[in-house]
C-alpha cells in the first residue's frame, strides 16, 4: 500500500454568523461616514440657490460619495494611490468652493481629506498631505474674514476640525496596513494551497509510476512465460495466468490505498515481491537484512527506491544476481541494491531515479547510483540512524 506523507494544516473553520456579521460591518463601516455630509447640505439648502448651483452641487456630492465608496473597497485597486490624491485634491476643492456658499461646515471635507489621505501605505504622503490641510486651514484671510453661515472660523473651530482631521488620517493608515495584511495573508494562503496541491499531484504521480511500472513489468513477465508453457506445459501456464490474475488484484487495491492515502505495507512485503519479481525473470536475490525499527518515513521511501530499483534491474539490466543489503553503517541507516549486469553507461536519470532521490531527499536521506563492483549498477540510500527498538529480523538470508 501507498503511504500518504503529511499534509498541509486543514484550513481554519469558515466563520460563524456573528464573525460573518462583524466583517459586514466593517466593511460598510467607511459608508457611514459619508452621514457627516448632512452638515454642509443643510448649510446649503438653509439659503435659497438656483436650480443649476443645487444640480451642481449634487452632482459633485454624489461623484465624492462614489469616490469615496471605491477607494474604501476591499479590493486595492493598482491605481489606489492615484485614486486617492484625486479624492483628496476633490475634497480641498470642494472646501474652497463651499467656503463661498455655505461657510465654516466646508470644513467637513477637510476631515474626509485627511481620512483618505492616510488611506494609502506611505507616511510621507500622509504628513504632505496633512500640511496641506492645515495650510488650507490657515491660509491668509481665512482665520480672521468672515464667511458665510457661521460668521468666522474662530479657534475653537480650527482645534475641532484639526484633531477630526488627525484621528481620521491616522485611524485610517492603520486600517489600511490592516487590510493590505489581510491580503496578502490571503495571497500567502492561496499559494500555499497551490503548492500543497502541486506536490500532492507529484506525490500521486510518482506514486502509481513506482507501483504500476514494477507491477506489471512482472505481469508481462509472467504473461510471455505463460505463453511460452501455453503447448509444452499447459498446467505449468494455468498457473502462472492464475498468478497474473493475483498480481493484477493485488496492484488494483495497491492503486485503491494509493488514491485513499494509506500507509505503506512495509519493507518486508517489498522484500517479498522483489524476490517474486527477480524470481519470474530468472535472477537470483542475495539478501543481508539487519533488523531495525525505522521511522514511517524512511521505511517508506527505501521501499520505494527499492521497488523502483528491481523494476530497473528487470526492465533493463539483463542481471544474474541481485544483492540487496539493508542495515546500519555507523550512524546511519543503509538500503543497498547491486547488480551484475550491463550497467547504465552514459545513460541520463529518467523519472524512477528522480523520484526516488526526491523521496529520499524528503526523508532527510542521501541518494547515489554508481557502478558495481561487477560492472553492473549500484543504488544507495542512507538515512540518519533513529533506533526506536529492534524487533525481529526482517527476512534472514534469502537465497535463489
Amino acid at each position: 500500500m501507498i503511504k500518504t506523507p503529511d499534509r498541509a494544516q486543514p484550513l481554519p473553520p469558515p466563520p460563524d454568523g456573528s464573525e460573518v456579521r462583524r466583517r459586514a460591518l466593517w466593511r460598510v463601516f467607511p459608508l457611514i461616514w459619508l452621514g457627516y455630509l448632512f452638515f454642509p447640505v443643510r448649510s446649503f439648502l438653509g439659503s435659497p440657490h438656483s436650480s443649476g448651483e443645487t444640480v451642481a452641487v449634487l452632482a459633485a456630492l454624489l461623484a465624492f460619495a462614489v469616490v469615496w465608496s471605491v477607494v474604501y473597497s476591499r479590493r486595492l485597486w493598482a491605481r489606489h494611490l492615484a485614486l486617492v490624491l484625486a479624492g483628496f485634491l476633490a475634497c480641498g476643492a470642494l472646501y474652497v468652493a463651499g467656503l463661498k456658499v455655505i461657510g465654516y461646515d466646508s470644513a467637513t471635507f477637510l476631515v474626509y481629506a485627511g481620512a483618505l489621505i492616510g488611506y494609502q501605505g506611505s507616511l510621507r504622503v500622509a504628513a504632505g498631505g496633512l500640511l496641506l490641510i492645515v495650510a488650507a486651514l490657515l491660509a491668509p484671510g481665512w482665520l480672521d474674514a468672515g464667511v458665510p453661515g457661521t460668521g468666522r472660523l474662530d479657534m475653537a473651530d480650527l482645534v475641532q476640525v484639526l484633531v477630526l482631521t488627525c484621528v481620521a488620517l491616522y485611524g485610517n493608515q492603520a486600517a489600511y496596513r490592516q487590510v493590505l495584511s489581510s491580503l496578502r495573508l490571503a495571497r500567502v494562503q492561496a499559494e500555499k494551497e497551490q503548492l500543497a496541491a502541486d506536490a500532492e499531484r507529484e506525490r500521486i504521480a510518482r506514486d502509481l509510476h513506482d507501483l504500476l511500472g514494477h507491477t506489471l513489468s512482472v505481469i508481462v513477465l509472467k504473461s510471455e512465460l505463460a505463453g511460452k508453457l501455453q503447448e509444452r506445459d499447459p498446467a505449468r501456464a494455468r498457473q502462472e495466468i492464475r498468478e497474473v490474475e493475483r498480481i493484477a488484484r493485488g496492484a488494483l487495491g495497491e492503486v485503491r490505498s494509493a488514491v485513499s492515502g494509506y500507509r505503506g505495507s512495509g519493507l518486508r512485503a517489498e522484500l517479498a515481491r522483489s524476490k517474486l519479481a527477480l524470481s519470474t525473470a530468472g535472477v537470483r536475490l542475495d539478501l543481508d537484512a539487519e533488523a531495525l525499527t525505522l521511522p514511517a518515513e524512511v521505511e517508506y521511501a527505501a521501499e520505494m527506491v527499492l521497488r523502483e530499483a528491481v523494476t530497473n534491474i528487470v526492465r533493463h539490466a539483463r542481471a544474474g544476481v541481485v544483492r540487496v543489503l539493508i542495515g546500519q553503517q555507523g550512524t546511519q541507516w543503509v538500503l543497498e541494491v547491486q547488480d551484475d549486469g550491463a550497467g547504465r553507461g552514459d545513460a541520463a536519470e529518467g523519472t524512477g531515479l528522480t523520484g526516488m532521490r526526491e523521496r529520499v531527499r524528503a526523508a532527510g536521506g542521501q541518494f547515489s547510483v554508481g557502478s558495481g563492483g561487477s560492472g553492473g549498477t549500484t543504488v544507495r540510500a542512507s538515512f540518519p540512524l533513529r533506533p526506536a527498538g529492534r524487533p525481529a529480523p526482517l527476512n534472514r538470508p534469502v537465497g535463489a
